[in-house]
């Protein structure tokens, strides 16, 4: 797995600003600079395409080689749907099969008003997404769950398998609603267990715990899932979507982090899985 970008909305630094923060990333550099969050599994499972997509290409990403665009919820930093346009001609040539689109209501929605309800046009396949209700990514499984994030459309964090190993994309949220902790204790009595945990930490040390997660409330969502048995010692806990506001670079996060039990993302992270 590959993470495309670790940064909330505005990036980091941040599009406009002018604060502390940004002004010791940019002198910093290096996983100090975090884009827009996305991410890849083998070059063919994308979750996410923000407006930082093409910066990503120019770094190596490969976007003809994706068969399954899965998406969390519609914000802007998550779906830029315009950039599906250039998936058709005259933009793109020598593309092989359809693009699998996975997403809510919402996200389906701006994608057909880009296509004017043909966005077969560009090859797109759009399916919608249920929480809780599984579906086949050719060989692999997604199961996605209710986040706490906007009330205004069915926010989505996945369980993602392939080969008998299990990811967790587990932002944007705040702390998990109880439907989803539910829906994890019955993932888990299959005989399932993580091997992967990506938790949104945008408030950084801040006590951020609806709509998004600081650090103490990924301590508490990485303490319930060890105790109710959907993950183990092996699992790798990893931070990442992270908002100047929460003030920590890249640098001074990860000494905080890692007693806890953490791994602080960055931008081009490789996680094997």
């Amino acid at each position: 797995m590959r993470l495309l970008g670790t940064a909330a909305a505005e990036g980091w630094p941040a599009l406009f600003c002018r604060c502390e923060h940004c002004a010791r990333a940019r002198a910093a550099g290096g996983r100090n600079l975090r884009a827009r969050s996305a991410a890849s599994v083998d070059g063919a499972f994308r979750f996410d395409l923000g407006p930082d997509t093409y910066h990503q290409v120019l770094a190596g990403e490969d976007l003809s080689a994706v068969r399954h665009l899965v998406f969390t919820h519609a914000h802007g930093d998550h779906l830029q749907a315009g950039e599906l346009e250039y998936r058709q001609a005259p933009y793109a040539h020598g593309l092989e099969g359809p693009l699998h689109v996975w997403g809510n209501a919402r996200v389906l929605g701006r994608i057909r008003d880009v296509f004017h309800g043909e966005p077969e046009r560009a090859g797109l396949v759009l399916h919608a997404l249920e929480p809780f209700v599984e579906v086949a990514l050719d060989d692999a499984t997604l199961l996605p769950l209710a986040a706490d994030h906007d009330p205004r459309e069915s926010c989505l964090i996945h369980l993602f398998g392939r080969g008998g190993r299990w990811l967790l994309y587990g932002h944007d949220t705040g702390y998990f609603p109880e439907p989803t902790w539910e829906a994890l204790g019955r993932w888990a009595a299959a005989g399932r267990r993580l091997d992967l945990a990506l938790l949104d930490c945008t408030g950084g040390p801040l006590p951020y715990r609806q709509g998004h997660m600081g650090l103490d409330a990924c301590r508490e969502v990485r303490e319930r899932l060890l105790a109710s048995g959907v993950a183990t010692a092996a699992t790798r806990f990893v931070l990442t979507h992270f908002s100047h506001n929460g003030g920590l670079t890249y640098d001074e996060l990860r000494p905080r982090a890692e007693p806890l039990g953490f791994e602080v993302a960055y931008d081009g992270m490789e996680i094997a899985l």
